[in-house]
């Protein structure tokens, strides 16, 4: 196993990268039919969508810790269990909270394997190929995106006759199952790092004495004691990073990583196919072209792998974000010119399916009216829908009046799905040529080496902080602001984004320690 190559090593572990790209993404699909069942509220659609980026803010926390106590190896095969087990959990849920906790699991652990690939990867590559190593994790990240979005629109089109509706979501959340036991099974057959066993040279003295420490407070005091040296360096660290000397420096790489999840692209990945159903295109087109944001995704993160060394950091970066200010106005734009009208061909239609008890003369006062905004299209709508008395063809049946009252919404809605998934499209590609892969890369390059470790990691909270604050806010701003104006809010602050890295970033390329501007 010794004379593996780096890569056969690096493709194993960066698996974790593929688990959660896929886990993340996964959910785009299945919340448009939790949302049918379970009729959620905003509150809960966001708490299910944004549950594993709360739970993995802390788990970037603590993942290096652990991995420095244990080693990469025990700690990576850790994750890939909690991958396994979270799989099983959510597609097994019972109620929403059952679901939230799963998904919560799944969080742990990918906020670990976001820490500790990367850093096993760079400690067993040699130096000229460490960069394009690390970069496999990136790139098994949009793949996992991408496998998600396939995997959900191949369940719908293809074995929906033969999984029950209601189970749907069930059978696209089982689907991580597959590569996360992969995972799990493939993991004993890296060995450890040889930078981490070095640095442990009491280990198997360790080893030999383990029963005996057992039996003591000697492991106890060692612990603590090896925690409190770690805890005094950070805290010296942090101190450093808060001078004068580094301040301007660590407050822009906290505004880096903060505008790449205020850019709005987990609500666009997390949100994708709830998004383009909002067009009235239907759940089977809204979840083909998923599949390809996935597609634009992948194709424009290579672009920015073979441009960013000729280019450079700050060059892909403020043209990324012109990219998304003109992306995020057109989705605003398409959805600020949506109509809503119904016509007697709608009305006409659940008129066969339903008999309504003077069903058109209590839609009459809305028939051929276009409403310009969709508060006022609902609240017509809904008083209409309480007037009907409800006779059914067929006494023994159910009806669902919500899912009636949601299809004539959707029906009625005349807005231009080409304009949204063009924005949409856009979007991705900007982000993915920019803020995606470039943001890590010059986290990596603007902190001195003794500061880079602590830099990151904080850097890296607050991004998982924001991307939970983005995708938990998203329905419940959709819900308060409209479309119109949460997509503007979104190209407004990319706006600000690109007027501060102008001011205040340098370019980094080539260079691994920076002073202040």
């Amino acid at each position: 196993m010794q004379n593996r190559s780096p890569l056969y090593f690096t493709l194993i572990v960066s698996l974790g990268g593929f688990l959660f790209g896929f886990d993340a993404s996964v959910i785009s699909g299945a919340i448009v039919y939790l949302d049918a069942i379970f009729e959620l509220n905003s509150l809960s659609k966001g708490w299910i969508v944004s549950a594993p980026s709360f739970s993995a803010m802390f788990a970037m926390l603590g993942a290096g810790i652990l991995s420095d106590r244990i080693g990469r190896k025990k700690t990576l095969q850790l994750v890939a269990f909690c991958f396994v087990l979270s799989a099983f959990l959510s597609a097994i849920s019972q109620d929403i909270g059952s679901l939230i906790a799963a998904r919560m699991l799944g969080g742990m652990a990918f906020g670990g394997a976001l820490i500790i690939v990367p850093v096993y990867i760079s400690e067993i590559s040699p130096a000229e190929q460490r960069g394009r190593l690390v970069s496999i994790q990136q790139m098994n990240i949009v793949l996992g995106f991408l496998a998600a979005y396939f995997s959900n629109y191949i369940i719908v089109v293809y074995f929906a006759q033969w999984v029950s509706e209601l189970n749907i979501w069930r059978w696209m959340l089982a689907v991580e199952l597959l590569p996360a036991i992969i995972y799990l099974t493939l993991l004993p057959k890296i060995s450890e790092s040889s930078v981490w066993l070095k640095s442990r040279p009491s280990l198997i003295k360790r080893r030999q004495t383990a029963k005996e420490e057992a039996s003591s407070f000697r492991s106890i005091l060692l612990f603590s004691t090896s925690f409190l040296d770690w805890f005094m360096c950070q805290k010296k660290n942090l101190s450093t990073l808060w001078s004068i000397t580094w301040r301007q420096i660590f407050l822009v790489a906290i505004f880096l990583g903060i505008l790449q999840q205020l850019s709005g692209i987990n609500a666009i990945f997390f949100y994708a196919t709830s998004i383009f159903e909002k067009t009235g295109i239907g759940i089977d087109a809204s979840l083909a072209q998923t599949v390809a944001v996935g597609l634009i995704n992948i194709v424009f993160t290579l672009v920015a792998f073979f441009t960013i060394d000729r280019f450079g950091r700050r060059f892909l970066l403020l043209w990324g974000l012109v990219g998304i200010v003109i992306s995020m106005s057109i989705i605003a734009y398409g959805f600020s010119v949506t109509q809503y009208k119904l016509t007697e061909e709608i009305i006409t239609k659940y008129n066969q399916e339903l008999e309504f008890h003077k069903s058109s003369q209590i839609f009459q006062v809305m028939i051929d009216i276009s409403y310009t905004t969709e508060e006022a299209f609902k609240n017509d709508l809904t008083k209409a829908i309480r007037q009907i008395n409800w006779v059914e063809k067929d006494p023994g049946s159910n009806i669902d009046r919500t899912s009636i009252y949601q299809d004539i919404l959707m029906e009625s809605k005349q807005v231009d799905p080409y304009l949204i998934l063009f924005g949409i499209l856009g979007f991705v590609a900007s982000f993915a040529c920019s803020l995606g892969p470039v943001m890590w890369v010059v986290l990596s390059e603007i902190f001195p080496t003794q500061l880079r470790g602590i830099g990151i990691s904080i850097v890296g909270f607050l991004n998982s902080f924001t991307s939970w604050v983005t995708q938990f806010l998203f329905p419940i701003e959709l819900n308060i602001f409209g479309d119109h104006f949460t997509y503007t809010i979104y190209a407004g602050i990319a706006a600000i984004g690109w007027a501060v890295i102008y001011r205040y970033l340098p370019e980094t390329k080539g260079k691994l320690i920076m002073k202040v501007p």
